[in-house]
């Protein structure tokens, strides 16, 4: 048997960020018209309850994409938290947004290449070939050639787009409330909830307004402006130093999103109105910008070349996700195992990554995608969903389980004689999100019926799979493969009563140890190193004076770890060294002993006590730590 090949660590912080950036950044450009069209002058409103639910989810993957930094995101959290069965309904459902996300956004970027080139468009047409289709090819055929090579260069791709893009929206967004922008205007727009028109895409409801129905469907078609931030997760795998770099991509993508998306939409309803973005649907950016004086007309070629920019990006993080989802899935036999194989030399899942971007490409040459949104919504609304419970209850593991980041805001309930945490995150996007997938089954006729068959088609695969490997559908056999980045140590620090300054306690714990320690502050003061005796009157108090001298200093100390973000408590002890830290490690109370390596050369270590401790170490030596003195 060959020996496997694992996923290589490869993306920095603004790599990941980029990631999470691209696959949402450029769904402002093929949405804003759209929403207008539906939600008329409330569109920014629309736009930002939306963004609430969004906040939530890349909240939601800040926390649990670290703690568990395995491609596949939701459904390995899933997988972890329930079962396989509700771990694969995630990744299907995800499977086909990220793969319309592909052809999605190739032909949007051909568009915008079209515009800036119309002559090389103009050359296909006359060839008898359909130019977005031919375009959006070759777009896709070199993404799937860069993504085979490595997630390197991949990521390199789109951080470069992303730069760019961000530059130009920068560039747009500044001259436009400058120059454009009617406070007034926006007020009076505001008022306008919902078009009056009626839609054809709606399914409409008897005795409900049109323009209130129109509004609530222009928030499922709003939610899908924030799909992708999951991209991050996908490649959590190839993450440099995940504890650190994901969190912080996360956070950044969510701000640098809600930047863009809200700055549009308030700048496009405050200057033009909902009627001319909502009427030039393919180009309501570039529509707006021509509006601007002197500038208008460079201004639209930037917003052609920044669409262009982020929506290969787009599309790129569409390969990266789809092919890590697949290739996660085939793992842990979820899918076929054909689908998890790593190339040895590249290090990528090439086949999922050749398959799937073929897939894509296929998609795209037609030039034209039916129901694509109404889908897309559809299976990232489920796999949301999936999210909001599994996180929820990851959070109620019994393991202790280090989470390098956490979302703020926990309640606590007790039930039962334990007790249950209820993150408020979690809670207001599960709600969120159901909502959203309400009416989208309410509202979206085609994605109700085609997203519930995409579903069913795949679990009844799924069904039979799992029965010819000889697995029960919903085990929970796999959970026990998907560790924790790090369980939470308790390690009790050796400090030598009254000796040891709390400021080198401090900086020696904030520079040897992570959060994933609970630290307990240990002075054990013993009689025979101090040449007292337990039995004579005087010497046991000042035994007990020198205990609550070095606990009042111990608790100093720990009061400032709590401060700067760790767990901590003290502890001193009256008797023999040696015999009080075995039965601290025997009792199974701390995990390790932490001692600090002194400066002996300045400070002179009594041989008593550095017996004992050569004792101690001796027989545990694998439960010893030595920490630098600083």
């Amino acid at each position: 048997m060959s020996e496997e090949v694992s996923l290589k660590r490869e993306v920095g912080w603004f790599g990941s960020f980029s990631l999470g950036y691209a696959d949402v950044g450029a769904d402002i450009f093929i949405a804003l018209g759209l929403i207008a069209l539906y939600a008329a002058g409330a569109t920014p409103i629309v736009f930002l309850v939306t963004a609430f639910i969004y906040i939530s989810i890349g909240l939601v993957y800040a926390e649990l994409a670290p703690t568990y930094p395995y491609a596949g995101g939701v459904q390995v959290y899933a997988m972890k938290g329930f079962n396989d069965l509700v771990g694969f309904t995630a990744g299907w459902a995800l499977i086909l947004g990220y793969t319309i996300d592909i052809s999605l956004f190739a032909l949007a970027a051909a568009g915008y290449f079209s515009y800036l080139l119309p002559q090389f468009a103009s050359l296909l047409a006359l060839m008898g070939l359909p130019p977005l289709g031919v375009i959006s090819v070759i777009f896709i055929g070199t993404l799937i050639l860069i993504n085979y090579l490595g997630i390197k260069y991949s990521v390199e791709v789109s951080m470069g787009l992303v730069i760019l893009g961000l530059i130009i929206q920068g560039f747009v967004l500044i001259p436009g409330f400058l120059l454009v922008f009617d406070f007034s205007k926006l007020l009076e727009q505001l008022q306008i909830l919902g078009s009056p028109k009626i839609q054809s895409e709606v399914a409409y409801v008897a005795s409900v307004p049109i323009n209130i129905q129109n509004l609530l469907y222009s928030l499922t078609l709003a939610m899908a402006s924030f799909v992708g931030i999951e991209s991050i997760a996908q490649a959590a795998e190839e993450t440099r130093r995940p504890a650190r770099h994901i969190p912080k991509a996360a956070k950044l993508s969510i701000i640098a999103v809600l930047i863009s998306v809200m700055g549009f939409s308030i700048l496009s309803i405050g200057s033009v109105g909902w009627e001319k973005i909502s009427g030039e649907l393919e180009y309501s950016i570039a529509g707006l910008v021509r509006t601007y004086p002197i500038i208008g007309g460079f201004g639209a070629k930037l917003v052609a070349l920044a669409g262009f920019i982020l929506c290969y990006a787009s599309s790129n993080t569409g390969v990266v996700g789809v092919s890590r989802l697949v290739a996660s899935m085939g793992r842990y036999k979820l899918l076929p195992r054909w689908f998890y194989k790593i190339h040895p030399r590249f290090k990528t899942p090439t086949r999922t990554i050749v398959l799937f971007g073929l897939i894509g490409l296929l998609l795209a040459s037609f030039g034209n995608i039916p129901f694509v949104a109404e889908l897309y919504i559809f299976g990232a609304l489920v796999s949301y969903l999936i999210l909001m419970l599994a996180f929820i209850k990851l959070r109620n593991l019994r393991e202790e389980v280090y989470r390098p980041w956490m979302v703020p805001g926990e309640v606590s309930l007790k039930i039962g004689g334990g007790t249950f945490k209820i993150p408020i995150v979690g809670v207001i996007g599960f709600i969120g999100v159901a909502s959203l997938l309400i009416l989208t089954l309410l509202f979206h006729a085609k994605g109700r019926v085609l997203g519930s068959l995409w579903l069913t088609t795949g679990i009844v695969m799924y069904m039979v799979y799992r029965r010819r490997i000889g697995l029960k559908a919903a085990s929970s056999t796999s959970a026990q493969q998907i560790l924790p980045i790090s369980h939470i140590y308790d390690v009790g620090i050796l400090v030598r009563p009254v000796i040891e300054r709390a400021e080198a306690i401090i900086d020696t714990v904030s520079r040897s140890l992570d959060k994933r320690f609970r630290i307990t502050l240990i002075s054990v003061v013993d009689p025979e190193e101090f040449n007292l005796n337990l039995s004579d009157i005087t010497d046991r108090a000042q035994l007990y004076q020198l205990r609550s001298e070095a606990l009042s200093e111990l608790e100093e100390v720990a009061e400032k770890l709590r401060k700067i973000g760790y767990k901590a408590e003290a502890m001193v002890f009256i008797g023999d060294l040696e015999k009080i830290i075995s039965i601290l490690i025997d009792s199974g109370r701390l995990e390790f002993i932490a001692l600090i390596r002194r400066i002996t050369e300045k400070i002179k270590i009594e041989k008593t006590h550095e017996d004992k401790l050569y004792r101690v170490i001796s027989k545990y030596h694998g439960k010893i730590m030595v920490l630098r003195r600083i």
